[in-house]
């Protein structure tokens, strides 16, 4: 019988990975089953309620980053970028990771990081940026927390770890305490735009990606890691959309979230207030034209909100249009009232059950650039991407930019999404949409493919045979 341990670094993971098949699987194989979590009591218990079983847990030890280990981390991620911006003529690639740093730090930790930056200028040659990894690694193997680590994988016994965040600072002396116990290990690559971002802060003995198209990134941006070690699984995320046991029909969804039936419903799905600082505005813009139709054209609007942002901010707009906009929140807890970091936050399984429903039965998706084009495809639903720039935006801000950036170039296809390249075009092109959903956007499933393994129901699954094999 092996043991399986899984590192969760964040309440994403949770879902992912803890609230899909996965579990269900291993226990099927006769595996045993230990979390390795940095999250509360209430998130483990919510996984345990679906499951139906009692989880072996143990808490990660306390690990605190040394400035030597930070300095070689921080000075391989932007030499990284830097390499990489040359290779790919893509300025995306570096310019928001030096503006966050310039905007966010002061003092101390601005000059910490503004020195990186200049060395990046010098250490842009690609063995360089290796041997700046090897420095990495060994701090990270001198690191005081590192006993604290070796003592815990010794407690557990795990035959193989897998941290469902392949950029968890934390994994970093986790997976080396394993490697010096003999250890296996895995890691998932959390999201299709990672690779592109050098954010693979540790190295494992596999890694699990969504798709070919994935695994040649890996490649591509990692070439010192051999192919054979990057197994093509899926993700477990898309699984939800093929249950027959989360669905509702048409009629229950609407009657349990204040709908009509019998119009179109546009969700708007929001982005957190970095990614997306405008998105008030685009939401007045739609529920603007939208209110412009006439009466036997209606549409209504879904809202809903990214799970980090409990701002004010869609205040004014929802008061404004509380006549088309209906809000349905997402059903996330958060730990110690920080509502804004992914890292503290987490999903109850209710809202997998509301965010499958709101894909199938809302006709399209709007919003800046979102991941959940992918989602509404699972049930051939178009996406429509916002693609102008409000009328207050400030000077800085070009939500082109956004579409430069290098995942998506993963596009088939412009066709992939509808685009939205002004206000007065935002009516036309959601009425288009809903009353001929078949004819717009016609690569979206293309696009689907592309970036997730298909069948999609089966990530699991081959999951469990890397893990057990």
């Amino acid at each position: 019988m092996k043991r399986v341990a899984l590192f969760l670094p964040d309440g994403v993971g949770i879902r992912n990975y803890l609230f899909s098949q996965l579990i269900t699987k291993l226990v099927e194989q006769q595996a045993e089953v230990v979390l390795i979590a940095s999250l509360s009591t209430k998130a483990i218990r919510e996984a345990e309620s679906v499951h139906g079983m009692k989880f072996e847990v143990v808490r990660l030890p306390e690990y605190k980053e040394g400035i030597r280990e930070k300095f070689y981390r921080e000075l391989e991620n932007i030499s990284r970028l830097r390499h990489f911006l040359r290779k790919l003529k893509n300025p995306t690639l570096i310019s928001d990771h030096e503006w966050r740093r310039l905007t966010k730090y002061k003092g101390a930790a601005w000059w910490f990081y503004y020195i990186i930056r200049f060395i990046s200028n010098f250490t842009v040659n690609y063995s360089v940026i290796k041997r700046i990894n090897n420095k990495y690694q060994k701090m990270v193997g001198k690191s005081p927390f590192l006993n604290d680590f070796k003592s815990m994988v010794k407690d557990i016994a795990p035959d193989v770890i897998l941290c469902t965040h392949q950029r968890a600072l934390t994994t970093s002396p986790l997976f080396e305490a394993a490697r010096l116990l003999g250890v296996k290990t895995v890691t998932a690559i959390y999201s299709w735009d990672n690779l592109p971002k050098a954010r693979l802060a540790f190295r494992a003995d596999k890694y699990l990606v969504w798709s070919d198209y994935m695994k040649d990134e890996l490649l591509f941006y990692y070439p010192e890691i051999e192919s054979e070690k990057v197994a093509v699984t899926g993700t477990p995320q898309f699984e939800f959309y093929r249950r027959d046991d989360l669905l509702l029909s048409r009629e229950e969804f609407c009657r349990d979230y204040g709908f009509d039936p019998k119009h179109p419903i546009v969700c708007y799905s929001g982005g957190d207030r970095l990614t997306s600082p405008y998105d008030q505005d685009y939401l007045n813009d739609l529920a603007d034209a939208l209110k412009s139709l006439p009466e036997n054209e209606t549409v209504q609007i879904l809202f809903r909100r990214c799970p980090v942002d409990w701002s004010k901010r869609f205040e004014p707009v929802l008061a404004k249009h509380r006549d088309i906009i209906t809000v349905v929140d997402p059903l996330w807890a958060h730990e110690k009232d920080e509502a804004d970091k992914w890292s503290l936050t987490y999903p109850l399984f209710a809202d997998v059950k509301l965010l499958v429903n709101v894909a199938r039965h809302c006709d399209l998706v709007y919003n800046v650039g979102s991941t959940m084009a992918h989602d509404y495809s699972m049930f051939d639903k178009p996406a429509c991407y916002i693609n102008y720039n409000p009328e207050n935006a400030n000077s800085g801000y070009s939500v082109q930019k956004i579409y430069n950036y290098q995942h998506f170039k993963s596009m088939p296809s412009p066709d992939a999404v509808i685009w939205i390249n002004s206000k007065e075009e935002i009516a036309l092109k959601v009425m288009e949409a809903v009353k001929n959903p078949g004819k717009v956007a016609p690569d979206r499933k293309a696009w689907l493919e592309k970036i997730i393994l298909h069948p999609v129901s089966e990530a699991s699954e081959n999951i469990v045979k890397v893990l057990l094999n």
